[in-house]
């Protein structure tokens, strides 16, 4: 299950992460292993690192003490520091669940304060409307230097794609 934690009680919106697979692509090198780790969340920050067998970049993923942004950070020697953002890549950010709701005109965030949103009961939402509306798959174009996306995010993106949100 891919849940994702929203707060609207903040200056802005936001949602984060609760346990979801994470790729561990290289962001210098975009070397993307064919396995995921589980997010569950970080301890003072940290949420693990790892050493690129492609080019050798010291890659750090971070987040803010288990709130988001998830961020990936290479590290090479002598070269500036490569990072990307998580919920960025994986379209998993308050304005994309906005758009993806207005697509199907009702909202994938639950009414309320704080709460949580199903990634993927919001994902058959989303097929049931592309095949309402008979439109054919169209598969999504992933950001540079991501090679690899896990099962379940690939469908979320390719389904926003299909849709044109």
């Amino acid at each position: 299950m891919i849940r994702l934690h929203f707060n609207r009680t903040g200056r802005q919106p936001t949602t984060w992460l609760l346990d979801v697979p994470i790729f561990t692509v290289c962001p210098n090198c975009a070397f993307t292993p064919p396995e995921a780790r589980r997010y569950v969340g970080s301890r003072y920050g940290l949420v693990g690192s790892f050493t690129c067998a492609a080019c050798g970049a010291k890659v750090t993923i971070t987040d803010g003490d288990c709130y988001p942004p998830v961020r990936f950070t290479a590290d090479v020697p002598g070269k500036p520091q490569v990072s990307f953002i998580y919920e960025d890549v994986y379209r998993l950010n308050w304005a994309d669940m906005e758009r993806a709701g207005a697509a199907l005109c009702t909202s994938l965030i639950p009414a309320g304060e704080k709460g949580y949103v199903d990634v993927e009961a919001a994902l058959r939402a989303l097929e049931v409307e592309i095949a309402r509306l008979n439109l054919p798959h169209a598969p999504a174009p992933l950001p540079d230097g991501v090679t690899w996306v896990p099962l379940p995010l690939r469908a979320w993106l390719d389904a926003l794609h299909t849709l044109g949100v």
